[in-house]
């Protein structure tokens, strides 16, 4: 027998998949591969560590 809470977390995940369009997961796909280092504060996306070391330097830094 499940877990309705096992089973409520896997419906929230496969849902917002199929939500997402085709032409949306591509997008989301390329976007993550060709940048792959997010930066944890502004969600914004850089191609190198080093850009991201960067950016939280000069953005970021207290």
């Amino acid at each position: 027998m499940t877990n309705e809470n096992e089973l409520d977390g896997t419906a929230n995940e496969s849902s917002s998949s199929v939500l997402e369009s085709p032409e949306e997961k591509r997008k989301r796909f390329l976007l993550e591969f060709e940048n792959p280092f997010k930066c944890d504060k502004c969600s914004e996306r850089f191609k190198k560590k080093k850009y991201l070391r960067e950016h939280k330097a000069e953005v970021h830094a207290y």
